[in-house]
């Protein structure tokens, strides 16, 4: 949830509000540099989760399975969604 979009210079000159809203309700706020988005705010919280599935994405075990995945979807070796999801409670 974005809660604001921010100019660098008025992101500097409020970053002490802009900490503590982070730290006491969330949210997320883009900073942009000459109208380009240039970083996001965020809690700290949620870098840890963000940082936490890339390192896992990242792993060969994982990688190796979306690679496996690709290829049986190339070859129509997939199977529909719903039925798989059944078939799980049998």
């Amino acid at each position: 949830m974005i809660q604001d979009v921010l100019g660098i210079k008025e992101f500097q000159s409020k970053l002490p509000l802009i900490a503590r809203t982070i730290n006491q309700v969330g949210g997320h706020y883009v900073v942009t540099n000459r109208t380009k988005p240039s970083l996001v705010a965020i809690p700290f919280s949620d870098y840890q989760e963000i940082e936490d599935i890339l390192l896992e994405l990242n792993s060969p075990d994982v990688q190796n399975d979306i690679k496996k995945g690709r290829e049986e979807y190339k070859m129509r070796k997939t199977k529909k969604f719903r039925p798989f999801i059944e078939s799980l409670d049998e």
